[in-house]
């Protein structure tokens, strides 16, 4: 799939949608690519993309065994990599585009319990692995330990049916196409210029599902990231009306959490240049 203006949602809200499972991972000629930047990472990064507790094990077997069934029923073209070794999540992970997060409840909450996370958006499996959602979002704006919507995110998850999954879209402007991108807050402190924003920068799409598991009760989170050169905008008049809407409604610590370094009026300039090729 390519880039699609109509993902562009409003940032910072909880935004869900239902998920049709029939389509819960997105496959494209990308594919390979996307498995062999995995590969990379695995075997350079260890510990940076992939953790796990010893008490995910029956959860991430669940997870391992959906996913194969999944690709089976709405995939079946593709074939699967062959078994590395590795634990479920891990192997699982190699199968698909997406990221691969397992959640699981405790008393302080729903806890990262086990993580295949290749192509972070500039946030630390390091600083959030084993944290609860509440921590986990904690330098996110109006998101973080008893916010309302830190409230109402424990209480989405807690209130999730397996039988009804959903998705939400975000999304980010960035650089560059690199899809591994681990800058934690203080990588942003020590590189203010890491997001200067200009025509040959890209819209970074995130794709997210929420799936509750009908045996384990865990909740699976993935993410697929899509890439696409802001120029795309030239075809989509529709979509640069909504980007320049949703980042002028943009406060600045929302601005500063996405990176955006550079002035909103640069931006918007920017985005305004593709406006008479997309007339």
């Amino acid at each position: 799939m390519r880039f699609d203006g109509e993902r562009l949602e409003p940032l910072f809200r909880i935004g869900l949608q239902p998920l049709d499972l029939d389509h819960w991972f997105e496959v494209d000629d990308l594919i390979e690519h996307y498995r062999a930047e995995k590969d990379r990472l695995n075997a350079a990064q260890g510990e940076a993309v992939y953790r796990e507790e010893p008490s995910s094990a029956s959860a991430q077997a669940e997870v391992r065994a959906l996913i194969e069934a999944n690709l089976a029923a709405n995939h079946p073209d593709i074939s699967l990599p062959q078994d590395s070794g590795g634990s479920d999540l891990f192997e699982a992970a190699r199968m698909v585009q997406e990221d691969l997060l397992l959640l699981t409840r405790d008393d302080s909450g729903w806890r990262l319990v086990a993580a295949a996370l290749h192509f972070p958006s500039s946030w630390k499996l390091s600083e959030k692995f084993g944290l609860p959602l509440d921590q986990i979002h904690g330098n996110v704006p109006a998101f973080g330990p008893g916010s309302r919507n830190a409230m109402l995110m424990g209480r989405i998850f807690d209130g999730l049916k397996v039988e009804k999954p959903v998705q939400r879209m975000n999304w980010s402007l960035y650089p560059n196409a690199t899809l591994y991108h681990p800058y934690s807050t203080r990588d942003r402190a020590a590189n203010p210029d890491r997001h200067t924003i200009d025509a040959q920068s890209f819209i970074r799409v995130e794709r997210q599902t929420l799936r509750k598991l009908p045996q384990t009760g865990a909740i699976l989170f993935t993410v697929r990231i899509y890439l696409d050169p802001l120029t795309q905008l030239a075809r989509h008049p529709g979509a640069i009306e909504r980007l320049r809407a949703y980042l002028l409604a943009l406060t600045p610590a929302e601005r500063d959490y996405k990176g955006l370094r550079t002035s909103i009026d640069d931006i918007l300039g920017v985005i305004d240049s593709f406006r008479d090729s997309a007339a």
